[in-house]
């Protein structure tokens, strides 16, 4: 016996009686009543204006999991149309674009029993944590629980215990504290990557002119620069500090610029690791993007860590993979171009690969090699290249 399609919501499967027998738009146009209709995925919505306000549900087809203009409709109806009833996926997508279509405005995904089948229920849990993690992934969870254990919520007795002295602050007072308290000396890394826009929208409502450091290898994809670009016009950003490698020491060492086929990792030093080493302690304070749930070694991590040399202030501690997509959702946040293209995680061109069905989250990174960090990591208060260590201090 066939397994039956399922809808899947907040990561649960379940039944998808509530939205069967649903008219198509023709059927739909025709009949004068009705609050429920499925659309192709190349419909003009101007033709379903006027109806917009009396329709509670609307499924969208997707014909293939690589067809992506169920996306592009999803955000026209929330944006441009103001629809807010119930939105659904319906097609064989895959559990990498679950967040996106949580993203782009979407309640719910309803697969058929085919794909389904394929993976486990839990894949698309991982794939709200997957898409938590800004730069690495959480190596620690790779087989292990994917919902988000740690929450400000519950541990709130094991926060007080660790004498944050930004316990109880929200995201964005603790930025504001944190600017208050430090000023000319705070600044924040960004790797503009998946869930990167999170943190920056709330720096903008902060102070639009505090330094923001994205480092700039000259090796990133396009839709990464052209990512940077938007969120800079977006969110009126005034300071990004562009940092580069070294130019004599790219054309000394890499003068082919295939350093990254021959040697990645003294790539990742030279392109990566150096730069960010030399500006990075201009500031006593870095901003991060870290979130307790990520790793076990990060379940008990206060906001403000003050212990190193360099103090870190950690914003979304508390946060989970759903508050983050909540967040963008609802400031209508714009999402990595290469998110819906499958790229879980993005770092440099040559040395990254979109993931395939069914494959982990940080599959695409240094394809077919043992390595799988970029180098960056922060020890004692320094940024410090460490051979196969699998932290994640990320930024």
């Amino acid at each position: 016996m066939p397994t039956p399609d399922v809808l899947i919501r907040d990561g649960h499967a379940g039944s998808t009686a509530a939205i069967d027998n649903i008219p198509d738009l023709e059927g739909f146009l025709k009949s004068n009543q009705g609050d429920r209709v499925k659309l192709p995925n190349d419909v003009d919505l101007e033709t379903l204006k006027l109806r917009l306000p009396d329709i509670k549900t609307i499924v969208i087809d997707f014909p293939s999991f690589a067809d992506g203009r169920g996306f592009s409709i999803a955000r026209q109806l929330r944006k441009t149309y103001g629809f807010t009833g119930e939105l659904i996926a319906d097609g064989p997508l895959i559990p990498d674009q679950y967040v996106f279509a949580l993203q782009c405005g979407f309640d719910g995904v309803r697969v058929d029993g085919v794909t389904y089948e394929r993976q486990a229920e839990s894949h698309w849990h991982d794939a709200l944590s997957a898409f938590g993690v800004t730069y690495q992934r959480a190596y620690d969870f790779k087989n292990g629980p994917a919902v988000s254990i740690f929450d400000a919520r519950k541990t709130s007795a094991a926060a007080k215990d660790a004498n944050d002295p930004y316990f109880g602050l929200s995201a964005e007072q603790s930025i504001r504290q944190a600017v208050q308290d430090y000023n000319s000396d705070l600044v924040i890394a960004s790797s503009m990557g998946v869930d990167s826009a999170v943190l920056l929208h709330m720096v903008a409502q902060v102070d639009k002119n505090l330094p923001i450091i994205f480092l700039d290898t000259g090796k990133h994809f396009r839709e990464t620069l052209h990512y940077r670009d938007q969120l800079i016009s977006k969110l009126g950003l005034t300071n990004v500090i562009n940092v580069t490698p070294d130019r004599t020491e790219v054309k000394a060492k890499d003068p082919q610029s295939d350093l990254h086929q021959t040697d990645p990792d003294a790539c990742c030093d030279l392109r990566k690791v150096t730069p960010l080493a030399g500006k990075i302690h201009d500031y006593a304070v870095r901003v991060t993007g870290r979130k307790r749930y990520q790793t076990p070694d990060r379940k008990d991590m206060p906001i403000l860590q003050t212990e190193g040399e360099q103090i870190k202030l950690n914003p979304l501690a508390y946060w989970s993979a759903k508050d983050v997509t909540a967040y963008m959702r609802k400031h209508d946040l714009p999402v990595h171009p290469l998110l819906s293209l499958g790229f879980l995680s993005v770092g440099c061109q040559p040395c990254t690969t979109r993931v395939s069905e069914g494959e982990d989250a940080r599959a695409g990174r240094w394809r077919n090699l043992s390595k799988d960090e970029c180098g960056i990591h922060f020890v004692d208060g320094k940024w410090v290249p460490i051979e196969g260590k699998k932290t994640l201090e990320v930024f």
